[in-house]
């Protein structure tokens, strides 16, 4: 396929099929953690069955350490097809309009009733939707009401895109191009995936120690400390080809220690009473367990990142209408979720067993999100509301590919 020249002097880039599929692939991962929730034996999710597996608390474990890093690495790479094409004054508005509507949407429309669900189950409300909708904004989640759910995940992305403007501004010119280059040199060497890795090893440590008490492994802000790397890492890797050699380079052995650790991390999970077994952040253990978590982080990036490259460059229609649709997926299958294993619970449901119970939940979860996601894209209005581009403007533009910054 031949570039197209854009409104900003670069070259348009075809169509990354690996870039989708890891898209697509990742937002499987997250529908089926959220579909294990609800049996997750390790964990208080905002619906709670009778049944338990250990197997599927291990599920919701396993990809814990990398894949909202993945989706934020994804974004990084979006944001440098997005400048390539765009002003930096141009990338902001369009970052605050099909970030920040889907974010009101959700939390004014979709969060509230899933708050009330939970609410109800706890006997904690009584009434209906509409009596508690005033009591959503009493209070902040857990203790209180005003929760965003799943859509934290839009939050720090729409502060990550706005805060980095200005520097990836800079970094797509001559001089920043030059200083990425530099830094991408040592990473394509033989100790080049240890370039990679550990500064991602000392973040996840130094957030976990800095602060002890917060509850490490959902919640709090330390958790979330490799998501502003994985965003910038996402850019330079989409601007440097340097970067993209390296992974290249070392994705196979990445993929060796990511599995290894991941293994460890669930071995040491296992036994149960996760929270409770954590060890003190600045003990010894406490350094081995977050060091080992952030390795996982990094080096599954650099694992699914480089193995997509060499192994998912296969195109096709159904991939990019699968791609084009994981952002209101997203939205919306977390509420989905929420509701049906609510109505499974009330109804006793689940009282069929655990293979039953968690499979049907996926299922209809999945059919009913498939078929809400369906609904959006055909209607032209809730396409502008949940963030896919206008398919009238996109025919306009033709031959130039769109970048692609969705989720």
């Amino acid at each position: 396929m031949r570039s197209a020249v854009t409104p900003t002097g670069y070259r348009s880039e075809p169509r990354r099929a690996d870039l989708d599929w890891l898209r697509v692939l990742g937002m499987l991962v997250v529908f089926l953690v959220h579909a294990a929730e609800p049996f997750n034996p390790w964990d208080t999710w905002h619906v709670q069955s009778a049944l338990r597996s250990k197997w599927l608390g291990e599920l919701v474990f396993f990809p814990a350490p990398w894949i909202m890093p993945l989706f934020m690495t994804l974004a990084g790479e979006a944001a440098w097809l997005a400048l390539r094409s765009r002003s930096p004054l141009r990338y902001v508005r369009e970052r605050l309009l099909r970030l920040g509507l889907p974010l009101a949407l959700g939390i004014l429309v979709l969060v509230p009733p899933q708050v009330w669900v939970e609410r109800r189950l706890q006997g904690r409300f009584e009434g209906s939707l509409l009596a508690f909708y005033p009591h959503f904004f009493e209070g902040i989640y857990p203790e209180g009401n005003f929760a965003w759910h799943n859509l934290w995940f839009l939050v720090f992305l729409l502060a990550f895109s706005l805060a980095t403007a200005p520097l990836l501004a800079a970094l797509r010119g001559p001089a920043g191009r030059r200083l990425l280059a530099r830094l991408a040199a040592p990473c394509r060497g033989p100790a080049g995936l240890a370039w990679l890795v550990l500064p991602a090893v000392a973040i996840r440590i130094a957030t976990a120690t800095a602060a002890p008490r917060f509850a490490p492994l959902a919640y709090d802000w330390s958790n979330r400390g490799l998501l502003l790397p994985a965003f910038l890492w996402g850019f330079a890797v989409a601007a440097e080809p340097g970067f993209a050699a390296a992974l290249d380079r070392h994705w196979k052995p990445a993929l060796v220690i990511a599995a290894a650790a991941s293994v460890g991390l669930c071995a040491w999970a296992w036994p149960g009473d996760v929270l409770a077994r954590l060890p003190a952040a600045r003990s010894a253990g406490g350094v081995l367990l977050w060091g080992g978590y952030g390795c996982a982080s990094w080096c599954w990036l650099v694992a699914l990142l480089g193995g997509a490259r060499r192994c998912l460059a296969r195109d096709g229609e159904a991939l990019q209408r699968a791609s084009a649709l994981v952002y209101p997926f997203y939205v919306l299958h977390h509420g989905v979720i929420v509701g049906l294993a609510a109505a499974m619970v009330h109804r006793g449901a689940d009282s069929a067993g655990l293979p039953v119970a968690f499979l049907g939940l996926a299922a209809a979860s999945l059919a009913v999100s498939l078929g809400l996601c369906g609904w959006v894209a055909a209607w032209e209005p809730l396409r502008l509301v949940f963030g896919l581009r206008s398919r009238r403007r996109a025919a306009v533009r033709g031959t130039i590919p769109l970048a692609r910054d969705e989720l």
